[in-house]
């Protein structure tokens, strides 16, 4: 019994090992529109696959006849996605089509039908980098891979989706048709609809979970050259079907770092859609809708930064200025002419927002306590940097 037990530990420490080879947690998640150093040589094979040439950082290498490759880094130019079960025993190998669970010390895996594959060999961790047989990407996804000797490889496969994962449930989405398509590690993903997102290009995504039934997916896309257009898109996902979902659009030519949208407020998400910001339960159901293009007077896609009982703080993109409006009244108050000095305020006021520099207000919200908000000033070209509150206007 003692040994069973000591057989057991090895086999969870060294799955945990390999996991730390591979560069994973729980939540790790790959996203494109980095460059990776690699160089890649690309001829067209058909609508879905493609051939390449790669020449990789980790060189494969052969043993005992079978060819062994870096998994994580062809990951990175393939349509695959590397989980860890939540007690560190397994790792996924996942893609839009297939999952395939493998161990440390085994040389089989099983896929998303339960099937056994034989791998020919059991993966090797080498220099702290976790290989796999090639067969194995070969049998259980399609991807043959020769290897032309030192770090160069020919394969043949596809890039079609980016993807992203949270608590072992993974998220694709179909770059061609905007198609998301989530399941858990083990599965095969199915399809939840379609994401309102056009020229998708520099493209990364980040899943929550929000309970059981329901998660939220938000999706950032640059586009356009020199890819000053960006596009921000959150999705309600609730049994597995999207039931809400908004769309901004920022045309950043003045590189204004912009802020992400606050997740919700009292269990019911915040989605942004163009101007309109709608409160949604998990289910779907609108709960509250605030008109901000009305209630502010600016024509424009908004972010909204902060929701509270007695206030919400509001962005619109291109003047990148902070208003704080009425939970329930349909107000507003423009803030940074009650904080800022002349200098500032002219500033903001003469400078062109589409040119190099501008940064708007440059208030951050930094907290609220007994009826006062409190923002930090920091002006690259002012070079200032300070601390004020603000008495809530209402």
């Amino acid at each position: 019994m003692e040994k069973l037990k000591s057989l057991k530990s090895y086999k969870i420490a060294g799955a945990a090992a390999l996991a730390l080879t591979l560069g994973l947690t729980p939540i790790s998640g790959l996203f494109p529109g980095s460059t990776p150093s690699a160089f890649a040589a690309e001829s067209q094979k058909d609508n879905t696959k493609t051939s390449w040439d790669l020449e990789l950082q980790n060189a494969p290498f052969k043993k005992n006849g079978v060819l062994f490759v870096p998994v994580k880094e062809l990951s990175e130019y393939l349509d695959l996605h590397i989980t860890l079960t939540s007690n560190k025993k397994y790792v996924y190998i996942n893609s839009p089509l297939e999952s395939v669970r493998i161990a440390p010390g085994q040389s089989k895996a099983v896929n998303a039908q339960g099937t056994t594959i034989s791998l020919g060999a059991a993966p090797v961790v080498k220099k702290g980098v976790t290989y796999v047989p090639a067969s194995l990407l070969t049998k259980s996804f399609g991807i043959p891979i020769k290897w032309n000797g030192k770090k160069t490889i020919s394969l043949q496969g596809s890039k079609q989706y980016v993807s992203s994962s949270i608590n072992g449930m993974v998220f694709w989405l179909n770059r061609d048709n905007a198609t998301l398509l989530t399941g858990q590690a083990g599965s095969v993903p199915r399809s939840t609809g379609k994401v309102e997102i056009e020229n998708i290009d520099w493209i990364g995504m980040k899943p929550r979970k929000i309970n059981a039934s329901s998660y939220v997916v938000d999706i950032w896309n640059s586009h356009g050259e020199p890819h000053i257009h960006e596009t921000d898109v959150r999705v309600l996902l609730n049994k597995g079907k999207i039931v809400k979902q908004g769309t901004t659009h920022f045309s950043n030519f003045s590189g204004i770092r912009t802020n992400s949208n606050v997740n919700g407020f009292k269990g019911n998400v915040a989605i942004m859609d163009g101007s309109t910001l709608q409160l949604v339960h998990p289910t779907g159901k609108v709960v509250k809708t605030y008109d901000l293009e009305a209630i502010t007077g600016v024509e424009d896609d908004f972010v909204v930064e902060a929701i509270e009982n007695d206030f919400l703080l509001v962005r619109p993109y291109i003047k990148s200025t902070l208003f704080i409006v009425h939970p329930t009244a349909k107000k507003s108050v423009l803030i940074y002419p009650e904080l800022l000095d002349e200098n500032a305020k002219k500033l903001i006021e003469e400078y062109p927002p589409n040119e190099m520099g501008y940064v708007g207000d440059a208030l951050s919200y930094a907290g609220y306590k007994n009826q006062e908000l409190t923002f930090t000033f920091n002006h690259p070209i002012l070079s200032s940097n300070s601390t004020f509150t603000y008495k809530l206007p209402f």
